[in-house]
């Protein structure tokens, strides 16, 4: 376990604090740094306990930490069936805690509130046979490879890397773009760049941004290069709630 403390500084450790003595003070005892014994606490939620003032082996120290533990598993977004199937096997103890403690129940909902706050983690789209076929589509309807790709809200590095290990892929764009003349991709106006800021937020990729536009990422990141108040807009948005 990282930042574990050693068994026999441990264990003088909290037989000091059991006593009542101060953190510094059972810490020197335990020949250990006062900053080392709160790192270990990170991870060993018995000292946690101890130091916020409960014996963990006293009765109902053990509600404490699974209550402590549930919440923690809500803040990192797992839904209240995943939390008890993590530490309860999936037995309904968090439900009876919720219906007989209705602080606990208001700490729950106050904590899935939280979550529910915060912007998801960006990902990149797949690229399922549905975003295949409409890519094809576009190609063969007259766009440019990267028009056809922000269409489908796919970046051109998703486009060559599945055409290089899909030889059929590649036949079938081939296909598709000798259908008819190319359409030249169009510069983006002021409106696409309005819609661009319009998308862009904490949470949201340069990339996503620029697709949910219909502005090449490309285009994006060139503007960025040349433009430095533009680039300093663009990260103040991604950073600004």
């Amino acid at each position: 376990m990282p930042d574990a403390l050693p068994a026999r500084k441990r264990s003088t450790l909290f037989d000091r604090l059991r006593n009542g003595q101060d953190v510094a003070t059972a810490a020197q005892a335990a020949g250990l740094e006062v900053r080392e014994v709160f790192t270990a606490a990170r991870t060993d939620t018995a000292l946690a306990l101890l130091l916020a003032g409960t014996d963990p082996d006293e009765v109902g120290a053990t509600g404490i930490t699974e209550r402590a533990e549930y919440l923690r598993l809500l803040a990192l977004g797992c839904t209240p069936s995943l939390a008890a199937q993590i530490l309860f096997d999936g037995a309904g103890k968090a439900s009876h805690w919720r219906r007989d403690d209705p602080a606990f129940a208001r700490a729950c909902d106050a904590v899935k509130e939280l979550g529910a706050g915060q912007p998801a983690p960006a990902r990149a789209p797949r690229f399922t046979p549905e975003r295949r076929r409409a890519f094809l589509d576009h190609l063969e309807a007259g766009l440019s490879v990267t028009a056809a790709a922000a269409q489908v809200g796919i970046t051109t590095a998703v486009i060559y890397q599945r055409r290089k290990r899909d030889p059929a892929f590649a036949a079938a764009m081939d296909a598709a773009h000798h259908a008819y003349p190319r359409t030249p991709d169009r510069a983006p106006d002021a409106d696409d760049w309005e819609a661009f800021f319009g998308n862009l937020r904490p949470g949201v990729a340069l990339r996503q941004a620029a697709l949910a536009a219909g502005i090449r990422p490309e285009a994006v990141y060139h503007r960025r290069r040349a433009d430095r108040a533009f680039a300093h807009r663009t990260d103040q948005q991604r950073t600004t709630r």
